[in-house]
Order: C-alpha cells, then sequence, then structure tokens
C-alpha cells in the first residue's frame, strides 16, 4: 500500500511539472498582449493587469510618457492614463517573446499619436517576471523604431 501511494504522488509532481512549463511559456505573451490590447483601446484601467502590485517598474518613455526612472504599478498607470487622455496607439504588434522560469524578455512595435497630432512608430522593450500567479512588467523601454 505504501508503494502505491509513493508512485502516485510522483506520477502526480511529475504531471504537475510537465503542466506548468506549458502554462507558463503561454503566461507572459498573454500579458503583453493584454497590455496591447488596453493600449490600443484607451483603457487606462485595463493596463493594470499587466502593471505589479508590488515593487516597481523601471521606464524610460519619450513618446508615451515623457518618464525615466523607477515607478510603482500605479504611478505608471497615471503616466500611461494621462498620455491616453492626451494622444493614441493606434496599433501594437508583438514582435518577439523569449523566457525562462523567471524572465520574460518581449519586443514589440507601437504606432501611436501623440498629444500634438504627430504620428510616430517608436519601438518597446520588454520585460516580465512572475508575480503571485501570473507575468507582470518590470521594465518598459522605448527605442526610436
Amino acid at each position: 500500500m505504501k508503494l502505491a501511494s509513493k508512485t502516485t504522488l510522483a506520477v502526480l509532481l511529475i504531471a504537475g511539472l510537465s503542466a506548468a512549463p506549458v502554462h507558463a511559456a503561454m503566461a507572459p505573451r498573454k500579458t503583453v498582449e493584454s497590455f496591447g490590447e488596453a493600449l490600443v483601446a484607451g483603457d487606462a484601467v485595463g493596463l493594470r493587469i499587466a502593471l505589479p502590485e508590488t515593487g516597481k517598474v523601471r521606464v524610460r518613455l519619450v513618446r508615451l510618457g515623457p518618464q525615466s526612472g523607477a515607478l510603482r504599478g500605479r504611478q505608471l498607470a497615471a503616466v500611461l492614463q494621462d498620455f491616453l487622455e492626451r494622444g493614441r496607439v493606434t496599433g501594437f504588434e508583438i514582435r518577439t517573446v523569449e523566457q525562462s522560469e523567471t524572465l520574460a524578455l518581449a519586443t514589440a512595435v507601437v504606432t501611436l499619436v501623440d498629444s500634438d497630432g504627430s504620428r510616430a512608430r517608436v519601438g518597446l522593450h520588454l520585460s516580465l517576471e512572475p508575480e503571485n500567479d501570473r507575468w507582470v512588467l518590470r521594465e518598459i523601454r522605448e527605442s526610436s523604431k
């Protein structure tokens, strides 16, 4: 009876470990997709899904800001909300998403119209880390595209 219990436990552990990477592999991409969808929709509240509850996000935003430094999730949501009140994001295209167990890196291209009516395409470099049961942004860096 003890052998059957140990065997059952081992099978459950192996099944759980093998299922975890499949779920984890899809999670960072989903976070980036949700972030992009919220930007395009102008949904400042929807952006919070991708932002951490604890810790800070390193930012270097030129067109979506301007803002540089480290911000708490709520502070970053306010910066992005301010942009969305004055301008708009018309497109968000994910280029790459790569991940390990504790870090994901993504690149995207954002098409936007700023508060002056100027159109631009900017690159975004995103870094994500797991927080509780989800992946959250830990860095957002703009680059010219």
